[in-house]
């Protein structure tokens, strides 16, 4: 049976004692009487559960366990899941929602794999997840609220700090993306294993869930096409800016007349574009309606106290919240566009030997078959017989027939190691 969630009260139970935890009862510490003044709402930690107490935190009176479990507790009204990761943190999701006890998480991943499934069944408590995507950014409660009354068109979003702290110190200082990622590291914005972000897969989590909210779609992680930003170059950033773009990480979402495009991947924008201007390990969100119009979003994204300040926004809301009625969305299958079918102008840089008459065999390549070129750079090589780029940016072309042409020019003899290939988004 579902707990009412009405009292003034709402006593927690907080798994994990991460950074994000750590930042939770830092601000119910130093802003309680705030948040009680403005929303009539006491928050009271009562139970923390992690694997291994840490001595120096404060619980605010609240009593430790490294059982999870110990949280799903009758004295317990809202349960805060932010130990990160996949099972474990689903299974403890699952039994309190069955419990009727209300969930708050900043799980990307959990909402994105696992979120069709944890959001069903009238029965369940309400589960809130504002914190999975974008940090502090209120992007959830802008689609889910604010912006409700409109048809959503497009969703774009630079959605991974570290991806765009990278790409923002190549652009600026001229690094390479081993030593942009480097410092990222040692600056603590990338993990030792960065994997999961320079991949994509962090980004591709949060798109999916907003994807799925904007279009009224089932999560489906599956269906989106994921690329990282491994693959960029200082040469394409410098070529890029010569053109009078930036590249940047982002995730994708928009209405077309043969579905919802969903990808993940890096873009040459121009650099008059809101976003192409929000740098290091910022985050910021264009959302495009009818109604509305387009609006930004934009603010740390990631961070303890950020991201804490989500977590307990939704944890505020749910002192009026009395069902599931916002999970309980008629969230329909998806038709997602395969990328193969997706239409976009592309940069492509191709190095080759300096011979005669090779930018004219790539532009017929190009040509047969039926790709149309917007812009051209041709360096003068130093020296006889050295090895320069060719770079071109095409008008709009379907994926598949761009894969076609690129497998033709990658097949010519003055060719010279791999050609670099960047998706353009105008972002009107």
């Amino acid at each position: 049976k579902n707990r009412r969630v009405l009292m003034k009260e709402l006593r927690l139970g907080n798994a994990g004692l991460g950074t994000v935890a750590q930042g939770v009862l830092d601000i119910v510490s130093a802003n309680r009487e705030i948040i009680r003044s403005r929303s009539g709402v006491e928050l009271s930690p009562v139970r923390v559960a992690s694997r291994s107490p840490k001595s120096d935190i404060d619980l605010l009176g609240a009593e430790f366990s490294t059982d999870l479990e110990s949280l799903l507790a009758p004295d317990i009204d809202v349960l805060v899941e932010l130990i990160g990761g996949e099972s474990t943190a689903k299974d403890l999701i699952t039994q309190a929602l069955d419990q009727g006890i209300p969930v708050v998480t900043a799980n990307k991943a959990v909402i994105a794999r696992f979120g069709n499934e944890l959001l069903s069944g009238e029965q369940r408590a309400p589960l809130k997840f504002e914190a999975a995507v974008a940090g502090a950014i209120p992007i959830i409660q802008a689609i889910q609220h604010a912006l409700v009354a409109n048809r959503f068109e497009q969703v774009i979003g630079i959605i991974n700090g570290t991806c765009n702290y990278i790409l923002t110190a190549m652009q600026a200082q001229g690094k390479a993306f081993d030593d942009a990622l480097a410092e990222a590291q040692r600056l603590g914005y990338a993990e030792a294993d960065p994997s999961f972000d320079i991949d994509g897969v962090d980004a591709a989590h949060k798109l999916t869930i907003l994807a799925g909210l904007a279009f009224d779609t089932k999560f489906d992680f599956e269906a989106l096409y994921v690329e990282g930003i491994s693959g960029v170059t200082a040469a394409d950033i410098a070529y890029a800016d010569e053109l009078g773009y930036r590249i940047k990480h982002v995730g994708i979402a928009k209405a077309t007349d043969l579905g919802v495009e969903a990808r993940v991947h890096p873009v040459l924008m121009p650099k008059t574009t809101l976003l192409a201007n929000v740098d290091d390990v910022a985050n910021a969100v264009v959302v495009k309606c009818d109604g509305a119009g387009q609006t930004l979003f934009s603010g740390p994204g990631a961070g303890g106290l950020a991201t804490a300040s989500a977590v307990l926004g939704d944890v505020v809301r749910l002192a009026t919240v009395t069902s599931n009625s916002e999970g309980d969305r008629p969230a329909k299958t998806g038709d997602y566009v395969p990328i193969s079918d997706v239409i976009c102008a592309n940069y492509i840089r191709i190095p080759v030997r300096d011979e005669p008459g090779v930018f004219a065999q790539i532009a017929n390549a190009m040509s047969e078959c039926g790709i149309s070129i917007e812009a051209a750079i041709q360096k003068e090589p130093d020296m006889v017989g050295k090895i320069v780029d060719i770079v071109i940016v095409t008008h709009a072309v379907v994926e598949s027939v761009m894969k076609k042409a690129l497998a033709v020019v990658e097949g010519l003899e003055a060719g010279e190691g791999t050609i670099s290939r960047i998706r353009v988004e105008p972002l009107h």
